[in-house]
């Protein structure tokens, strides 16, 4: 017994000795990794037949630079996935990772290119008779340029006549100023095409919940993680490329209003369907019936995906997601030979191209079915989770598998989409604040130490995410104690190594850096504010201030300012009461204590450099009447908020 407990305590000193390393996975781990080559069917290469075919050209130095002279894309990063799976990945989230590597210019057939993997998302050219049609503009215009730069190289130099951006992520507008002018959009010369509601969408998402999303998102796509067997291999769509570049948010100036609806340019005749609140709150799909092309959007890709992404959003309604890709079959499906997601690479043929339709249906359709059977039988969220699993003739598909979304992540959305958070249980219904139940947790286990004990014998068994779980309530009890924090980047470790899922793969790794190292902190952050808010509308602005406000401090004010934007023909009220922050453009016979008249762009200047704020409003163009101390008093009640909160510590 006195040895057991030596040898406890000596794998916790190793433990603790070896934290900031990433460990080399665990005998556990290995085991269930090798496990995968006998599950799934290696020898299939067909994927990667369907991945090369019709390559032209990509990258001499498979590098893109970004307008400050930093490499924002740098495609030897991920050079050292080749080869058998290490044992620190999944086998089959390594052969993803393989197919996310193919990069370049491709030819899918007369006319029609895509350019791969120079970004996590794809872009693809029509060609017409005196241009380009672009399908989705990637996140950043130097990447956006490059694939524009490979498609006039090597197949024509035609300027383009129109870009179709499929939905509102960023992912597929940011890069747009890398093809085209916003004043030849602006002008309509170029063609800038989306779904209806995109742009009240886009903001939508960015405004509200931009900075928790933001941090979120670090996690998701591994932004702060290493490139290689250890770290970061793939996000299971493609390859995360994030770390710089320029993007924008312009409003498009033709939106489609309905499914079937056609249109032409150049000679290019086009169908669109609409598939709102699919993946995402405004999102369509393009067929190019000459070409026989269907441009899926992100329905359908060769992963499953998120019903709701781990960074946060609206969770997406499963059941009309499958909808939407039944109707594509029955609008489309007959005149089909080629279907070209927004990520990943293209499936070839009618017949495979039907069936990769149809079982993507049937994979969404199943798991939302299924967890509303089960949830009707008395299960809660967690528990149908680990119920669901997917029959074989969906399973056995590399395209159903999950390198993004998973069965149980999805199976838990679709509970919350349903049902809300709650499973019924008043023992859940008021629970105590993490930190508060932390310390009961932790005195009820006898005290840290002997916590910490447990959890190392539950590690040594394999059982890591028993060990993630335990170790939450010491480290929220205590986020000083180091040898807490150590054994659960242990584990979280061990669970990424195993994880088919790209994205489960890097915020388990983010989880495990956070614990071994603190959250990094740039030293000089970037400060986006300034083009954040130069994209917004005035209405927006005042949207994105209100949830900005401290309510304890706002308690017992009540302050009425007026905003007038001349070129924009808008006329604001915007007034602070009972701690909430309002605005209105009817109540124009109201009494404002103090009234600005002035630009939009002079009023971005004033909320981001407010040191600046005697210059500004004594420019030419600006009147002003009123207590102008009011307008200070009002921004007294704003609270920035903090980009790099806690998210594994308290």
């Amino acid at each position: 017994m006195k040895t057991n407990k030596i040898t406890t305590l000596l794998i916790g000193f190793t433990i603790v000795a070896n934290a900031q390393a990433p460990k080399q996975a665990s005998t556990f781990t290995q085991k269930s990794n090798e496990a995968v080559y006998s599950k799934l069917n290696f020898d299939d290469t067909a994927d990667f037949t369907d991945a090369k075919r019709g390559f032209i050209a990509t990258l001499p130095d498979g590098k893109i630079v970004s307008k400050t002279g930093n490499v924002a894309v740098n495609l030897n990063d991920f050079a050292f996935i080749k080869g058998k799976s290490p044992a620190t990945a999944n086998p089959a989230l390594w052969r993803q990772a393989q197919l996310n590597n193919i990069n370049g210019l491709f030819k899918i057939t007369n006319g029609v290119y895509q350019v791969r993997s120079l970004d996590i998302a794809n872009i693809s050219f029509i060609e017409t008779k005196t241009g380009y049609v672009v399908i989705d503009a990637l996140t950043i215009g130097e990447a956006s340029t490059a694939a524009y730069e490979l498609v006039k190289k090597h197949v024509a130099n035609k300027p383009i006549l129109a870009v179709i951006v499929t939905h509102t992520h960023g992912d597929h507008y940011g890069g747009i100023e890398g093809l085209v002018s916003a004043e030849d959009i602006k002008s309509g010369k170029v063609k800038f095409i989306t779904p209806k509601g995109f742009y009240e969408e886009a903001v939508s998402e960015n405004v509200l919940l931009g900075n928790v999303m933001r941090r979120r998102a670090g996690y998701q796509f591994g932004l702060g993680l290493e490139k290689s067997a250890t770290g970061q291999v793939d996000v299971g769509l493609g390859k995360p490329f994030l770390s710089g570049g320029s993007s924008s948010l312009l409003q498009p100036n033709f939106e489609v209003e309905k499914t079937g609806q056609k249109i032409t340019i150049d000679g290019l005749d086009l169908v669109f369907q609409l598939t709102p609140n699919s993946e995402a709150p405004a999102e369509l799909t393009v067929f190019a019936p000459a070409q026989k092309v269907f441009f899926s959007a992100e329905i359908a890709s060769h992963t499953y995906h998120n019903v709701l992404t781990p960074r946060g959003a609206k969770t997406r309604d499963a059941k009309a997601w499958a909808g939407y890709i039944d109707e594509a079959i029955d609008l489309f499906g007959d005149k089909t030979e080629f279907i070209v997601p927004s990520h990943t690479w293209p499936v070839y043929g009618h017949d495979k191209g039907i069936t990769f339709l149809e079982k993507q249906r049937d994979l969404y359709k199943y798991v939302h079915d299924q967890t509303v059977h089960l949830a009707n039988k008395g299960l809660n969220k967690d528990e149908i989770a680990e119920e669901i699993k997917l029959p074989a003739e969906l399973s056995k598909e590399w395209y159903n598998r999950d390198f993004y979304g998973t069965v149980k992540h999805n199976a838990k959305a679709t509970y919350q989409f349903y049902l809300g958070w709650w499973d019924g249980n008043p023992a859940d219904y008021d629970k105590l604040p993490q930190v508060e139940a932390a310390k009961k947790y932790v005195e009820w286990f006898g005290g840290e130490e002997t916590a910490l004990k447990k959890a190392t014998e539950s590690y040594q068994k394999g059982e890591y995410r028993w060990v993630a779980e335990v170790l939450k309530h010491v480290i929220f009890a205590n986020p000083e104690n180091v040898p807490a924090k150590n054994l659960q980047a242990d584990a979280f470790e061990q669970i990424a190594y195993q994880s088919e899922s790209g994205i489960w793969r890097d915020l388990y790794l983010s989880g495990a850096k956070e614990l071994r190292e603190g959250v990094i902190v740039p030293k000089n952050p970037i400060n986006r504010a300034a083009g954040f808010l130069a994209s917004l509308t005035p209405e927006a602005i005042f949207d994105y201030l209100s949830i900005t406000v401290d309510g304890n401090k706002a308690a017992g004010k009540e302050i009425s300012l007026r905003f007038v934007f001349p070129e924009l023909n808008k006329n604001i009220l915007v007034y602070l009461k009972n701690g909430v922050l309002h605005q209105s453009q009817t109540r124009v016979n109201d009494k404002a204590e103090f009234t600005l008249a002035i630009s939009k762009a002079k009023f971005v200047e004033l909320l981001t450099n407010p040191e600046n704020a005697r210059t500004i409003l004594f420019s030419e163009g600006v009147i002003f009447e009123g207590d102008p101390l009011k307008f200070r008093e009002l921004a007294g009640v704003f609270e920035p908020a903090n980009p790099y909160w806690n998210i594994v510590t308290p």
